[in-house]
């Protein structure tokens, strides 16, 4: 009997999930004891140690353009992996860094999404907020966005948290048009838009 060849196009959770309706999440191997900053019924989220981060690689606060970086946990939205990475910089001028590349015109704050590796574990990436094989590439989802001062953009980004711990809102690739709805589509290639 000739065995039967599945082509999948994408590798979105939705195609993940057809293929294999019956298997188990991965699994975790690196539990977190920490209580969690968020927790919701489909998720637990934790704000990264910046500041342990920055000692260790020796850079002032005011030279990180970095104003949280979470851990988002959440299982439900994946099968092949379970956790999140969810940055927030400001686009300010800095010394240290070269010039900002705008996307779009007048953003003060820019957002990234990454899954992270499955196989890594997280405690050393929530104690230093130190991305070293964590995140998968390419990432999940990118914007630029504009908010008034660093503290809107940060209610923005942990309400966003939120709606994923609460699983109103999925970080897969495959809903994407979620992200766009709310942070836009200034960092999408326009072949993928």
């Amino acid at each position: 009997m000739k065995k039967a060849t599945v082509v999948v196009i994408g590798t979105g959770a939705a195609n993940m999930r057809a293929l294999a309706s019956g298997a188990a999440p991965v699994e975790f191997t690196d539990p977190i004891a920490t209580p969690p900053d968020l927790a919701g019924p489909l998720g637990r989220a934790w704000k990264c140690n910046l500041a342990a981060g920055r000692r260790i690689m020796a850079v002032d606060a005011e030279d990180d353009a970095t104003l949280v970086h979470w851990v988002i946990e959440a299982p439900w939205a994946h099968p092949a992996w379970h956790s999140y990475s969810l940055v927030l910089v400001h686009l300010r001028p800095m010394s240290a860094r070269g010039e900002t590349r705008f996307y779009l015109p007048c953003a003060s704050h820019e957002m990234w999404l990454c899954a992270l590796d499955a196989r890594q574990d997280r405690r050393p990436l929530i104690g230093s907020g130190i991305v070293q094989k964590h995140w998968l590439r390419p990432m999940n989802f990118a914007a630029q966005f504009t908010e008034e001062n660093d503290a809107g953009a940060l209610v923005r980004i942990e309400r966003t948290v939120v709606e994923i711990c609460q699983g109103e809102l999925s970080p897969d690739t495959d809903f994407q048009r979620q992200w766009v709805e709310r942070f836009g589509d200034n960092m999408i290639r326009k072949e993928f838009r």
